[in-house]
């Protein structure tokens, strides 16, 4: 089993947002920092090599697809657990293309995103409920934007 108390970085530009989630996984994780965006995410991984990065994808600036893909360039090892509101087949697909290890929905973060930081240190890959029904649904976000 994985020992609790892994570092976490986590990237969430709404502050409500990044209380309700540092106060999920504090309880298992060490937060090492909190950043509004995707620049200071870069930097914040760069400096602090977490065990775990959480992230939003629409940030400000550099956007968390856009880091993600930076960070595992130069840090393979980090695991990255998207928790987001976009739900769009083409994103979430971007999002595992680019090796993250987690997509969670955040009206699915609450009953899930413990156990997606969980698997994804595990070496698995996560996705929420309901992220896996977005991705199962047809539609016309099929094109590639």
């Amino acid at each position: 089993a994985i020992p609790a108390g892994r570092r976490v970085v986590l990237a969430e530009d709404h502050p409500a947002m990044a209380t309700e989630l540092t106060e999920l996984l504090s309880a298992d994780h060490d937060i090492v920092e909190v950043v509004p965006d995707g620049a200071a995410l870069i930097e914040s991984a760069r400096r602090h090599l977490p065990d775990v990065i959480v992230s939003d994808i629409a940030m400000p600036g550099i956007n968390g697809l856009a880091a993600a893909a930076t960070i595992g360039t130069t840090q393979p090892a980090v695991r990255i657990v998207f928790v987001t509101v976009h739900d769009s087949r083409s994103v979430i697909k971007k999002a595992l293309d680019c090796g993250v290890r987690g997509y969670v929905l955040k009206c699915d973060a609450g009953d899930e995103l413990v156990a997606a930081v969980r698997l994804a240190l595990e070496g698995g890959v996560y996705l929420s409920s309901n992220a896996r029904v977005a991705l199962r649904r047809a539609g016309p976000d099929e094109e590639p934007h």
